[in-house]
């Protein structure tokens, strides 16, 4: 063999192990799965937000990969870690996401305390970030409503202006001196100030009364007192529904019988469950997704049916025989939401790249989930508004128990 020949037969060589070699670095690549990371209350006395969240990111995940996955790729839902809702227990879990190099969309935790702890890690991250439930406005908005939102973050929470506007426009009109208690959260202190600024708008004048109590308290009889020598016809509260329960024994307990009315958290199960019988006639503001007696439709009941296929009609689901209760928009449908809001941008953008990503998220328009329709711009980035709200109070079904009806406005 001449030097010439030797030479082609050595360059071919080479060039074969370069297409190989770029073929093997290819294959993983390739084959690498599309990776979701969540914290969330798993366990303990709040797990109907996280658990309800993590069954719908789940769903999701698998109605993308029953049609073939986004880009070719499989979706895993990698990492889904416990942090109780406590801030310390997010803080560590979304470092451990953070990270993790794999995970190319993340969702939040529930409640503002601890989102509140870890919203600033994954604005500088950059991942795109989904707020599944915690209500504080400046989680999405931190520098006030009327400027850009964080560029990285969507949310499908029933923010704090959303929620005080539908609340407001119910208690105005009804009632002449409002009473007011919240949790001493974030998510409690700035709902009251939104709902104290609408109610001094509508009447021009200011809440009778406004208290603070602290999460899982088990006492709050002194706030009510106060609230009830103050001459509150109403009583409107702003928290968690545990800590609602407490508050509605205790006002059987002092005679303070006036109408309760309260955020989204009056309807949840940990409400229902604390106050037994006490919460018939209580009324709560909720997405209205999911009216009793009225069955879901669109990406609403598509999401219903997987459900019951998966797991039943449980807990989450609740007891009535026409789609799922109330609160299930706010669990499962918030985790299914932000998914699949997170896995459209990816889909979109043609590649998990996070700036693709969120430019196609700040783009998103027109992209229907259970809870609505996502129409964002990077002015606007929560799905709910106020009139995707209604009103629902507690009567008695047939064997003297709390159920949930829609109310007429």
């Amino acid at each position: 063999m001449d030097i010439a020949t030797r030479s082609r037969s050595i360059l071919a060589t080479m060039a074969a192990s370069i297409i190989i070699a770029g073929i093997v670095a290819t294959a993983p690549a390739l084959a690498q799965t599309v990776k979701i990371g969540a914290t969330g209350a798993l366990t303990g006395p709040y797990n109907e937000f996280g658990e309800g969240v993590r069954r719908g990111a789940l769903l999701a995940t698998e109605r993308w990969n029953a049609k073939g996955g986004v880009l070719g790729r499989q979706i895993e839902l990698a990492l889904a870690l416990d942090d109780q809702l406590v801030p310390d227990r997010a803080v560590q879990n979304l470092r451990r996401i953070l990270d993790t190099p794999e995970i190319d969309v993340i969702i939040g935790p529930g409640g503002s305390g601890p989102t509140l702890a870890v919203i600033d890690m994954a604005t500088v991250d950059g991942r795109p970030y989904c707020n599944p439930q915690a209500q504080t406005p400046t989680i999405v908005y931190p520098d006030g409503l009327d400027k850009p939102a964080r560029k990285n973050v969507i949310s499908t929470a029933i923010q704090n202006d959303v929620e005080a506007k539908a609340l407001g426009n119910y208690v105005t009109p009804r009632f002449k001196k409002i009473g007011v208690m919240h949790e001493s959260t974030g998510y409690g202190v700035s709902g009251a100030q939104l709902l104290s600024g609408q109610i001094e708008q509508a009447t021009k004048s200011k809440p009778v009364a406004v208290e603070s109590y602290n999460q899982r308290a088990q006492d709050m009889t002194a706030q009510i007192s106060r609230v009830q020598r103050a001459g509150a016809d109403v009583l409107v509260v702003i928290g968690l529904g545990a800590d609602m329960a407490v508050i509605r024994r205790n006002m059987l307990r002092l005679g303070f019988d006036v109408p309760l009315i309260t955020s989204g958290g009056g309807i949840s199960l940990p409400y229902k469950e604390g106050a037994g019988e006490l919460a018939i006639g209580t009324r709560a503001t909720m997405v209205g997704t999911y009216a009793p007696g009225t069955p879901p439709q669109g990406a609403a009941k598509d999401l219903a049916d997987a459900y019951a296929t998966k797991f039943g009609k449980d807990r989450w689901w609740g007891d009535d025989p026409t789609g799922p209760q109330v609160f299930f928009a706010t669990t499962v449908g918030a985790g299914y939401d932000c998914a699949n809001m997170l896995l459209e941008g990816v889909r979109r953008a043609g590649a998990t790249d996070k700036v693709k990503v969120i430019d196609a998220l700040n783009a998103l328009t027109g992209y229907a989930v259970a809870n609505g329709t996502a129409n964002f711009s990077p002015m606007q980035h929560n799905l709910l508004t106020p009139e995707q709200l209604a009103v629902f109070e507690y009567v008695k079904d047939d064997k003297g128990q709390p159920v949930l009806r829609i109310t007429k406005q």
